[in-house]
């Protein structure tokens, strides 16, 4: 019985082998009968005719199956070529979709400090003019433009407001490369440079801050440690300046690192600051003016 698997053409030569053995073996018996040389002939050329058959056959079967190999080979490789292109796109795909995202995180991550940043100077501007007491989240919200929610979804408060304004203003006086006395070198102090420096300090918001700060810190001991370090902090970084001048200064004989003269020496110039930004700013007097604030800190520091 034909395989399922085999093809017609299979089926049909296999069927006519069967039969020409048959014919042969019947044909064969009869021809004996009456003429048994021609019988022979004639049997062995049938049997002939029937194993020619049934090599063809084989070999048909043969290339057919060798065909069919090929194929499925064919297609195996064309599957996993298809697959291989199909994972490079899939990649291709999710490294786009990666590389997407990133760039709007960025753009969220770049809109999220804009806006706080914004918040921060409004803050600062609201506060220098109101005082901490007299500013509310409003009035930010008002000054930067936004609403009190977006106030909101970046500070749980105002008091996170104002205790952020200190931390980035103290931070920026301690940890700036350039914080430092405009006009105070190793050479000695440019009162035309100092001079100029406070006449601007005067004018700039963060000095009434800085009061503030002050303030907030004696009226909330829940933030007075914080607040405290942050000014010692600021008050070690203009004595560590003061100590330079000095050694250059005493050169050799100088004693080495920060002495509590130099300590000493930072306050007075932090007084001195104070007076000459803000009563000179309130008075007019020359006396108290950027001008004598700058001469008395050259004398200071000489």
């Amino acid at each position: 019985m034909a395989s399922d698997h085999e093809d017609p053409l299979s089926t049909a030569t296999r069927a006519l082998v069967d039969a020409t053995t048959t014919l042969s073996r019947l044909f064969g018996e009869q021809a004996r009968t009456v003429v048994p040389e021609v019988g022979d002939a004639v049997a062995q050329s049938l049997r002939e005719a029937s194993r020619g058959l049934a090599q063809a056959s084989e070999s048909m079967a043969h290339t057919a199956a060798t065909a069919a190999h090929a194929a499925v080979d064919r297609a195996e490789a064309g599957a996993r070529a298809a697959a291989g292109r199909a994972g490079d796109a899939a990649d291709r795909a999710e490294g786009a979709a990666r590389s997407a995202a990133g760039r709007a995180d960025d753009r969220r991550r770049q809109k999220v400090d804009r806006t706080r940043a914004d918040l921060l100077a409004a803050a600062a501007r609201v506060i220098a003019a109101k005082g901490y007491e007299g500013a509310s989240v409003g009035d930010i919200a008002a000054e930067a433009g936004y609403t009190k929610g977006a106030v909101y979804a970046h500070f749980a408060s105002k008091e996170e407001v104002f205790l952020t304004l200190a931390r980035d203003q103290l931070h920026v006086t301690i940890d700036s490369p350039d914080a430092t006395l405009p006009g105070v070198t190793v050479d000695g102090v440019d009162e035309e440079a100092l001079t100029h420096w406070l006449c601007g300090v005067q004018d700039d918001p963060r000095v009434l801050l800085s009061l503030e700060f002050l303030a907030y810190g004696l009226r909330h001991p829940e933030a007075s440690g914080e607040l405290a370090r942050l000014h010692v902090a600021s008050h070690q970084v203009l004595a560590e300046q003061v100590a330079e001048v000095r050694r250059a200064r005493q050169g050799d004989d100088a004693a080495p690192g920060t002495t509590q003269d130099d300590y000493d020496t930072a306050l007075a110039v932090i007084s001195v600051l104070n007076v000459a930004a803000l009563e000179g700013r309130l008075t007019g007097s020359p006396h108290l003016s950027p001008q004598a604030g700058a001469r008395i800190i050259a004398r200071l520091l000489s």
